[in-house]
């Protein structure tokens, strides 16, 4: 019989077990964990794929963004459990649609974007178009990340406006 060793075991993965597990908020609404009675305070929920499962593999973090455990789907949670995880990864990618690209000027390496979203207009950085810019779903959704890390959003390249689409064509690959 040949030795396995299983990718978790490999990677040193911890998964959370939803029956085990308790989170809640503290004051100033920062997200803890009770985990068979171990408190850990202030912890700090990541998308392991944002994008393609946005409700499945979420990294637990503590302060320091050291991995504690690996959560497998929001889903094995109680409603009540999941709805407040979910508040908390809705504020923490937070992304604005854009539904119109007023302007984009490029300026020592960076591109400044003036822009009016769903929450209102805004004016942005980003360097590196390459990195940034990224077409997912086919290159029909677009997501912009800006040089503090905020994100952006194009819903469907293909509904923008004719003048809006001329503006950020040079940057998509």
């Amino acid at each position: 019989m040949e030795n396995r060793i299983s990718l978790a075991a490999l990677a040193d993965v911890n998964y959370l077990d939803p029956a085990r597990a308790r989170f809640f908020v503290e004051d100033r609404d920062f997200l803890s964990l009770d985990y068979d009675g171990e408190i850990y305070h202030n912890v700090k929920l990541h998308r392991a794929m944002p994008f393609r499962l946005p409700d499945d593999y979420i990294s637990v973090q503590d302060m320091d963004s050291k991995e504690l455990f690996l959560i497998r789907s929001l889903y094995e949670f109680p409603e009540e459990q999941a709805l407040l995880m979910s508040r908390h990864l809705k504020k923490r990618y937070y992304t604005p649609a854009i539904r119109q690209l007023s302007a984009i000027k490029e300026k020592l390496g960076y591109l400044y974007f003036d822009v009016v979203t769903d929450a209102g207009p805004i004016c942005f950085a980003l360097r590196d178009a390459t990195h940034n810019i990224r077409r997912i779903d086919d290159g029909k959704r677009i997501i912009i990340v800006d040089v503090d890390g905020n994100r952006y959003e194009i819903e469907d390249v293909a509904k923008m406006a004719p003048a809006d689409f001329r503006r950020i064509e040079p940057y998509l690959l």
